[in-house]
């Protein structure tokens, strides 16, 4: 049976060979070039706030308006527009797919079936 420090020791070893790998230092390399391009920020965080706000009027059921999406429209064309943005989401699909592929191998056949977990029944 496996202690607690060898898997400790596995875990900081896979790790230091993800953050070796070509997909982490490109997706490393990419969070960068945006912190240093602040037209970039403001172009991602104008669009994830419009992304959240036509979310929050579909969960609330009231009317998305032609602005709204007509704003998305254009805040989508700016990120396609900045090179910055489209280099990072290329490389931000690598970096997760190599890292759904570590969790498809660490959940492999030996992984044992996970139930979900619940708290207590505190309804009453």
């Amino acid at each position: 049976m496996a202690s607690t420090e060898q898997i400790i020791k596995a875990a900081t070893e896979l790790g230091e060979l993800i953050a070796d790998h070509p997909a982490a230092k490109k997706f490393a390399d990419a969070v960068q070039r945006i912190r240093e391009d602040t037209d970039a920020q403001r172009v991602l965080n104008d669009f994830n706030r419009q992304v959240r706000t036509i979310q929050e009027k579909e969960v609330k059921g009231d009317p998305i308006e032609v602005s709204d999406k007509r704003r998305l429209e254009e805040l989508q064309d700016a990120v396609i527009q900045s090179r910055v943005l489209r280099d990072f989401q290329m490389v931000q699909m690598d970096y997760i797919d190599l890292m759904r592929r570590v969790d498809e191998a660490m959940h492999g056949p030996n992984a044992p079936d996970a139930e979900p977990i619940s708290g207590p029944d505190v309804s009453g």
